[in-house]
């Protein structure tokens, strides 16, 4: 007797793991903004508007234009859940530190290299096998890696789970971020596939001009 059916196929991006080989920024928010062209109810594109935005400036280094009326409400609250802490952030001042103390450390280069992704009502929910460019000496600041190479950089690797909330006229609510602390793994890279905060700037300044929330 057997049991199970192997030819159930899947579209679910992270069971077929379709990860391209070599980190790209503009990879996550191409993706986003393909979704975006599919959608068609307006307050759900009003939402990915939002989000593809948001994601864009943080990207880009731009991390206090974010937290603005045009995108954010006045008092957001994030809950980001990592190697059994939550860190809860609340208000403007706290979460603008999040992202400006992310992008001091030069760890801004990052995004989903591949992901399930879909947008309701209430918000946007991704799962996601995501990826970080970080200098070996956040690694070893932040208590990833102990003996990372100082003078290299890493791509950090692992699992999330994120939540984003909107408003009935699509401003950000606030985050809910849980990563698999169990999925980290870190690669050592070659100087020729190292994503810099400039680098990430310039490739991405296309995607921000176009990205627009009317």
């Amino acid at each position: 007797m057997t049991t199970g059916n192997p030819t159930i196929s899947t579209h679910d991006a992270m069971t077929r793991l379709d990860v391209p080989p070599r980190f790209d920024v503009t990879h996550w928010p191409s993706n986003v903004e393909k979704h975006l062209e599919r959608t068609e109810k307006p307050h759900h594109r009003a939402i990915l508007k939002n989000y593809l935005r948001h994601l864009l400036l943080e990207l880009s280094g731009h991390w206090d234009r974010i937290v603005v009326p045009e995108l954010t409400v006045a008092e957001p609250v994030y809950r980001v859940g990592d190697r059994g802490t939550v860190q809860v952030l609340t208000g403007k001042a706290e979460v603008e530190a999040f992202y400006r103390e992310t992008y001091e450390a030069r760890a801004n280069v990052m995004g989903a290299r591949t992901m399930n992704m879909c947008v309701e009502d209430f918000g946007v929910t991704t799962e996601a096998a995501w990826a970080h460019v970080v200098p070996g000496g956040y690694l070893r600041e932040y208590g990833h890696l102990a003996d990372a190479d100082p003078d290299a950089h890493y791509l950090m690797n692992y699992n999330i789970c994120q939540v984003f909330a909107y408003t009935s006229d699509a401003k950000l609510i606030g985050e809910r971020i849980y990563v698999d602390s169990a999925s980290y793994t870190y690669d050592k890279l070659a100087a020729r596939d190292v994503v810099t905060p400039e680098q990430a700037t310039r490739e991405l300044a296309p995607l921000l001009a176009r990205a627009d929330l009317g």
